[in-house]
């Protein structure tokens, strides 16, 4: 799959005009190119493709001042109307039935697409490209977000108000035109072909709202085009024709709220003095990248947040710390990890003639998935790394150049250029992902009886599957993932958005995805929603591909030194023998931690710990061996926290406890304790309390580019800092107990549903927050805490078994039991 950046102009222009200083076309005749910059498409052998109304200056320009009439008319009313009426139409709107929302709408928009996105049902039923045929669904992708479906659910249309009735149409437009995409690259939207002018789309007022300039009245007009300053002529009436019927669409639905009104009374009131209302809240429990993703086309388009992303991506790149971390530390996951990319491996999957793959548990199999776990850890730990860095230099230079930088104005050249090395490492490092998603979800659990493999070919890796049934909405989605011209056409973000739309809303397509494809896709997400958010840093980002132009070259030569580190990584674990020492067979890894502790099980659990050191000595020693280090040495300069492992200590028979005294006699003293709390008297200040004083210990990784492959002595390398103490209600204190439970022969605790986790995590000071998959971050407020931690919600159950909290006990900041005490 090629980059998203290699796309031709065509796809994201429609038809392109060659800029002035854009390099001549390879092998095209001067004079062929002037034919077709003057609408002659067939000197370029264009000929197949749809060909657009070329109107004249004249009527180009009278349409547009017909339209920016209406617009500017109709986004005056709305906004008179909401300075004297918003609060009234938030309280009636409220109150409305969704079946009563939809008549409005319906009454108001006839014919209004009723589903989500109908720009996509329109492509899945005429297919990606149209040629000469004309679309039967202009309006749905026109406006895809114009749909009762999203407009009746909860505060929608309210924001959908707020937002165009507060602010001018000018700051929508890039938006507008963007969310045509689909139409556009399709071929079902055709913008018109006038060559040598620009549209202006600036102020408030018809003369300067839809403006069109030439080239020879205004030198830069030109420039301004190219670099997203101003617009093409086909498009800028595009997005006066998609703002024309939304603002008249607003207008006419709140005539129909404040039905007691006519038009001619409605603005005659007097202008309320009071600020307008507080800004619509989402109503959900916890906030999710999927509403806002759904909301985003009604809201004012959000600025770029350098700060935001930045922390989203190093809670990301702890949670790759933490998952190398376990697969060095615990056996058990280990064995679980193991087992999730075996069980999504084809060869799991049965032929037309019902038989297993020759390759399926031999040691080449294991040799494969064990590879591909331990690679696709390191890897994930080594491109987040980059990607945060990446995103703190933009931090850097958008604080450099915040003087400067001005909506008229292109970015200066040092910034665009880092702008566009985020977009370009973003689309290299999906393929990544994308291509685990495209081999593992048929061969996932609950898919594979769906799909049926070829033969084997001796001598031959190649797999090939094909579906038994015809292909869901969900899997039209993912299909669209994995093939090149679909991506261009719907682009990453939209897709993923889709696909978490899609699994938040029907659970049945939820229950299809097994833990390991939520959790490959919460990455693939992300990098979705970092794309989308530089995607939409407009006026600038539709002159990316302007720019581009000029940084290209240098950006792909300077993208394989800086993943340079993956490369080595991949190539020098080749020689590893993976099988002999990792294969999870013969309970090599058994690790009965969810157990009550006994001799045995303490016994197991050691020999488990030194079968998982024997593995990882063997890959550091093959890998010392090719590459002059241990593999851990190697990315060591990437680690943000060093601690030695933890490993089980020899099983010390229990003294066993004296006989109970009398009735009320008893000695608090010999009261069993539980994960590092001592039960009191009912007379104390409170009825837990630590055993001893606890700290924790605060640890960073050795500096940038130097590497260190033992772990430093705790005195040297941790300060000490105490940590407060958490009073909490029953229902949190009860998490935590089970996250830091001291294993002992006697208790042992049961699963955690997530919904007490989340409460639990608020409880204590974090925002909790739904991003993609089953992905959640955690970001703390008012604590003593530098940075957010991210866990993967249980799938399908919502329930957090013992081993897994234990684990998620190890992962957060250094705390222990004796930090948190009942209410």
């Amino acid at each position: 799959m090629d980059s998203m950046l290699q796309q031709p102009q065509l796809d994201e222009l429609g038809l392109p005009i060659r800029p002035a200083n854009a390099p001549p076309l390879p092998d095209v005749d001067e004079d062929d190119f002037q034919k077709f910059i003057n609408g002659d498409f067939s000197a370029l052998g264009m000929s197949h493709l749809p060909q657009p109304v070329m109107p004249t200056r004249n009527e180009a320009q009278r349409e547009a001042r017909e339209r920016s009439a209406e617009v500017i008319s109709s986004w005056t009313t709305l906004r008179q109307i909401l300075e004297r009426y918003e609060d009234v139409l938030r309280k009636r709107w409220a109150k409305k039935t969704k079946v009563q929302r939809a008549k409005v709408i319906s009454e108001t928009w006839p014919k209004m697409s009723a589903t989500h996105r109908p720009d996509y049902a329109a492509l899945s039923k005429e297919g990606s490209q149209l040629r000469n045929r004309k679309t039967a669904f202009r309006e749905a992708y026109l406006w895809p977000y114009m749909n009762i479906e999203d407009l009746v659910r909860g505060k929608t249309l309210l924001l959908f108000l707020n937002s165009r009735g507060r602010h001018p149409p000018s700051m929508f437009a890039h938006a507008d035109i963007e969310a045509t995409r689909v139409g556009r690259v399709s071929t079902a939207i055709i913008p018109i072909f006038l060559n040598v002018h620009t549209m202006l789309l600036d102020g408030e007022a018809v003369d300067t709202y839809g403006r069109l300039v030439s080239w020879e009245e205004d030198e830069d007009s030109m420039d301004k085009m190219f670099n997203g300053l101003a617009y093409q002529p086909g498009d800028g009436l595009l997005i006066l024709e998609i703002q024309q019927r939304i603002l008249i669409f607003l207008v006419e639905c709140c005539q129909a709220i404040l039905h007691e009104f006519t038009p001619d009374n409605l603005l005659s009131a007097d202008v309320q003095v009071k600020p307008e209302p507080p800004s619509i809240s989402d109503s959900s429990e916890y906030s999710t990248l999927a509403s806002m993703a759904a909301e985003a086309p009604y809201r004012l388009p959000a600025l770029l947040d350098f700060k935001r992303l930045k922390t989203l991506t190093a809670a990301k790149l702890i949670g790759a710390e933490d998952h190398i971390r376990g697969l060095r530390e615990d056996p058990g996951y280990f064995f679980d990890v193991i087992g999730d990319w075996s069980e999504h491996r084809q060869e799991q999957i049965l032929d037309t003639n019902r038989k297993r793959h020759p390759v399926l548990d031999t040691p080449l199999f294991w040799d494969r998935v064990i590879s591909n776990a331990v690679g696709d850890a390191y890897g994930n730990l080594i491109a987040w790394n980059i990607i945060n860095e990446q995103l703190a230099n933009l931090l850097a230079l958008q604080t450099k150049y915040a003087k400067v930088i001005n909506p008229q104005e292109m970015l200066p050249s040092e910034y665009m250029k880092a702008l566009l090395t985020l977009r370009y490492t973003i689309d290299q490092t999906a393929k990544s992902p994308i291509l685990l998603l495209k081999t593992g979800i048929v061969a996932s659990p609950p898919l594979r009886s769906s799909v049926v493999r070829e033969p084997h070919v001796p001598g031959s890796n190649a797999i090939r599957v094909q579906t038994k049934n015809g292909t869901s909405r969900m899997m039209w989605l993912f299909n669209n993932l994995w093939t090149e011209t679909q991506l261009q056409l719907l682009g990453l973000p939209s897709i993923t958005d889709e696909i978490e739309n899609l699994i938040q809303k029907d659970p049945e397509e939820k229950a299809k995805l097994s833990p390991w494809v939520t959790q490959v896709f919460s990455d693939l997400g992300l990098l979705a929603h970092i794309r989308h958010e530089v995607d939409i840093y407009q006026p600038w980002a539709a002159g990316y591909d302007h720019a581009e132009v000029s940084h290209r070259a240098a950006i792909e030569k300077e993208f394989p030194l800086r993943f340079s580190l993956v490369a080595d990584v991949v190539r020098n674990l080749g020689t590893t023998p993976w099988a002999k020492f990792g294969a999870p067979l013969d309970g090599r890894f058994n690790y009965p931690s969810d157990k009550r502790r006994t001799q045995q099980n303490t016994d197991i659990m050691r020999e488990a710990e030194k079968n998982l050191d024997l593995f990882w000595e063997k890959v550091d020693e093959s890998y010392r061996k090719a590459n002059g280090k241990s593999l851990e040495g190697t990315i060591q300069h990437l680690i943000q926290e060093n601690r030695p492992l933890e490993r089980t200590q020899p099983w010390i028979e229990p003294v066993k406890a004296p006989k109970k005294s009398a009735p009320g006699k008893s000695d608090p003293n010999l009261v069993p304790s539980f994960f590092g709390l001592r039960l009191e008297h009912e007379d104390s200040p409170s009825k837990f309390t630590p055993l001893e004083p606890k700290t924790k210990p605060k640890t960073r990784g050795t500096p940038q580019g130097s590497v260190n492959t033992q772990p430093e002595p705790a005195a040297a390398a941790t300060a000490q800092d105490t940590q407060p103490v958490f009073t909490l209600k029953l229902r949190s204190f009860k998490v935590f107990k089970v996250l830091f439970h001291t294993p002992s022969p006697n208790d042992l605790p049961g699963e955690i549903s997530w919904a007490d986790f989340l409460f639990a995590m608020a409880a204590t000071g974090f925002a909790p927050e739904k991003l993609y998959g089953s992905i959640w971050q955690f970001t703390p407020s008012n604590l003593d805490v530098e940075r957010s931690i991210q866990f993967h919600e249980p799938h399908p159950v919502g329930k957090i078994p013992f081993r897994d909290a234990r684990r998620i006990g190890r992962r957060t900041y250094g705390w222990h039991g004796g930090m948190f005490a009942l209410q």
